[in-house]
């Protein structure tokens, strides 16, 4: 082979090596790009993903505050109120919505529209509803101030219902001035028996009168009265028991009486003569209580001297 020959081969490896050169550099600099581009895409991606997310992540924050919110009403308040739960409702059917949504497949530009506007529309539901529990709660807060005025209103009326009921037992009670007391010794005469003394030796009966007052407001009808006689040792006079009977065996210590009588009450000022009699006149000598008692209550308590 000539040196012509060889030169021009040489020429020509040197261009094909030149070409192939440029070739591969063009194709490492396309895959670069190419690299690029879905290094970009994909972090694009990345970010709607998230922003999506963030969205949906909001309307179920949301739906939760919302819950929170009705929480603060005590009671069935909450349950009750229409509005409250229809607001409740949407908000849920929403985030539903969305749960599939975000499953569906759909075109991102269209699902992030769509969730946007249902962000929007659960935001404005929840203001809603903080404006109705807040509405709410200012009106139990006048409710509980009412009741407590009205339980402090009752609690009042009831003491002075409790005052006048002890004024209209105390006014209905029967009042007993101080009673006139004698004590008489037994004379042998039909026509004039009694005699008064006031010698314990002589004593045969000692005789209470008193008047039992007008009362308008006390209750009338049949009143039992009884007289009860301390002696100077402290021992009660007489053998009857409270319902004007004889006691068979009078014990130690029992309280005996010593007149009972029936009376019928009018409402008028009314005289009562209570009396007791005993054949032998051996009382001690010294002072006397008396008490006079109707239907059970005490409402005269005076005393006498026998010498």
């Amino acid at each position: 082979m000539s040196t012509n020959e060889n030169t021009t081969n040489t020429k020509n490896n040197k261009g094909l090596l030149i070409g192939l050169g440029v070739l591969l550099l063009a194709s490492i600099a396309f895959n670069v790009i190419q690299f690029i581009n879905c290094k970009a895409e994909a972090e694009q991606a990345k970010q709607e993903y998230t922003k999506l997310s963030n969205d949906h992540e909001q309307v179920n924050q949301l739906l939760e505050d919302s819950k929170e919110l009705t929480k603060k009403l005590e009671g069935d308040v909450a349950e009750k109120d229409e509005e409250i739960q229809s607001s409740l409702a949407q908000i849920e059917r929403i985030k539903a919505e969305n749960d599939s949504l975000i499953k569906s497949g759909m075109d991102k530009e269209e699902l992030n529209r769509r969730l946007k506007a249902n962000l929007a529309l659960v935001r404005k539901l929840n203001k809603q509803l903080e404006s109705k529990v807040d509405e709410l709660l200012m009106e139990n807060k006048k409710l509980e101030s009412k009741n407590n005025e009205l339980t402090e209103n009752l609690d009042s009326l009831n003491s002075v219902a409790s005052v006048l009921s002890e004024k209209v037992a105390i006014a209905s009670a029967l009042q007993v001035p101080e009673p006139s007391i004698n004590t008489y010794k037994k004379r042998n005469s039909s026509s004039n028996p009694w005699k008064k003394t006031s010698l314990a030796r002589r004593t045969n009966k000692i005789e209470v009168e008193f008047t039992v007052m007008e009362n308008e407001i006390a209750e009338q009808g049949e009143k039992e009265v009884l007289l009860k006689i301390i002696s100077p040792e402290g021992k009660t006079v007489g053998s009857l028991n409270q319902k004007g009977g004889d006691y068979d065996v009078q014990a130690n210590g029992a309280t005996t009486y010593a007149a009972h009588k029936t009376f019928t009450y009018s409402g008028q000022a009314q005289k009562v003569i209570l009396e007791y009699v005993k054949a032998e006149s051996n009382l001690g000598e010294g002072t006397y209580h008396t008490e006079i008692i109707i239907d059970g209550e005490s409402v005269n308590k005076s005393s006498f001297e026998l010498k």
